[in-house]
């Protein structure tokens, strides 16, 4: 019963807050692992989950994403949406460009874009976006570049090559 002398006794001789050290081992070995292990231990296991987690998020957008061909001649520069399920495109092949509507019903032609220097400026503003989403590897790739020391030579001559098309498209 909770209420006996005896519970009682057995209650108060519990004590879970003592601080007064535990008998050392028989063996005269430490208590315990040293802090400076404890303390690797821990890095190494964030380690393995951090990289547990980037594999996950990995797999799951290759998984995600279909696995189409893509056509280095037939590029969407421009897309917007306009609400339940309908798009605007600005589609190009070569120096051609075409403004295309999407919706439920289909695909429509909706007009030609005859202005040369707007389409290479979309164009300009697509390659600039697909660099920066092309998906979680590469930005953890820069973000790990920032820490390294900088940006390799090749990336490096591509943002100087992007820069100088910039530079050529604000001319105009």
């Amino acid at each position: 019963m909770p209420g006996t002398p005896a519970s009682r006794a057995a209650e108060e001789a519990l004590n879970f807050f003592d601080d007064t050290p535990a008998p050392a081992a028989a063996s005269g070995a430490s208590a315990g692992p040293s802090p400076v292990f404890a303390i690797f231990r821990m890095v190494l296991v964030l380690a393995l989950v951090a990289a547990a987690i980037y594999l996950a998020v990995f797999f799951l957008r290759r998984l995600g994403k279909p696995q189409t061909e893509q056509n280095p001649h037939l590029k969407i520069l421009a897309s917007t949406h306009l609400g339940s399920g309908r798009y605007v495109h600005v589609v190009s092949v070569g120096k051609g460009a075409w403004l295309i509507g999407s919706g439920e019903g289909g695909v429509s032609h909706l007009a030609d874009i005859t202005d040369q220097e707007a389409v290479d400026a979309m164009a300009l503003d697509a390659s600039q976006k697909s660099v920066e989403t092309a998906g979680f590897a590469p930005a953890f790739q820069a973000l790990l570049s920032k820490f390294s020391g900088g940006i390799s030579g090749r990336e490096q001559d591509r943002l100087e090559e992007m820069r100088k098309r910039r530079e050529r498209f604000k001319r105009f």
